[in-house]
């Protein structure tokens, strides 16, 4: 078996036939004395051996690596939990549209679902602060503790849309409190126009225009998005206002995911219209 980091071999010297979660162990070690950490890895099995759930070191040809800094595994893992909570959630509003009751099987993989991304927002809070502590904790806790599968979805926005700002958050960690301040002041210009936009994509959900509707939201929602973040760099002083956006979005993702338009377009037309003139 051959390791390699990147594009460069790594010598790494194997006594015996080993398992590979006892490679991984010993490679994580490794890693932790060269102060970096593993984001992720490719393995390719040797022929004959492709179809093997639990590979061994003998049956492993190639073990490719990649390792970052802390803030590029934060970013890795924040990236696979968006695109996994967001399978889970199409999943779960599926069952709610076709009013069915989780199976056997349905049952057992949603519970394991939720340990997951409890046990993965809860490592990922010990790095990052939320912008509303309180909501994710509640939502955190539904996931857990509350049956009923609308009330999952709910928080399971919530949880996402922290997720998202989280994503954002780190890309926009380089930015300067000048630097922010600069962006807000062409941010506040912008005032009227998003204003517009929002009041037609309510409209479009209001008629049923669901796809038209979630094509103009995506750009306007990612703006505000930014703004919150901006508003905490710059600390300015509507900030604390614009906290309530991620409670916001994470009700308007729970709304459309349960096809629920005319809630979706009250939140638009009235909470996140509102939202935009108290940060202004």
């Amino acid at each position: 078996m051959q390791i390699y980091i990147g594009d460069e071999p790594l010598q790494f010297e194997l006594e015996k036939n080993t398992p590979f979660a006892q490679i991984l162990s010993e490679l994580t070690e490794w890693a932790s004395s060269q102060k970096v950490f593993i984001i992720d890895y490719h393995i390719e099995a040797k022929p004959g051996f492709e179809n093997n759930e639990h590979l061994s070191s003998d049956e492993i040809e190639t073990l490719r690596v990649n390792v970052g800094s802390q803030e590029d595994l934060i970013d890795s893992n924040l990236r696979e939990l968006i695109d996994y909570t967001d399978r889970v959630g199409i999943h779960v509003a599926n069952l709610i549209e076709t009013q069915k009751s989780p199976d056997e099987k349905d049952a057992s993989e949603l519970k394991t679902a939720w340990a997951f991304v409890v046990e993965s927002v809860d490592a990922l809070s010990q790095h990052l602060e939320a912008q509303d502590r309180t909501s994710l904790k509640n939502a955190v806790s539904v996931l857990t503790q509350v049956p009923d599968l609308i009330e999952k979805l709910n928080a399971l926005a919530i949880i996402q849309n922290q997720l998202k700002l989280w994503l954002r958050q780190t890309e926009f960690s380089r930015i300067s409190k000048e630097e922010a301040i600069e962006q807000l002041v062409e941010f506040r210009k912008r005032q009227d126009a998003l204003n517009q936009d929002l009041e037609q994509i309510a409209a479009k959900l209001t008629q049923g225009k669901e796809q038209e509707a979630l094509t103009l939201l995506e750009p306007v929602s990612q703006i505000l998005v930014d703004a919150v973040l901006l508003m905490q760099i710059a600390e300015d002083s509507k900030y604390k206002d614009a906290q309530k956006l991620v409670e916001l979005l994470g009700q308007l993702t729970a709304a459309i995911d349960q096809r629920d338009l005319v809630t979706a377009a009250d939140i638009v037309d009235f909470d996140l219209r509102d939202l935009l003139k108290a940060v202004a």
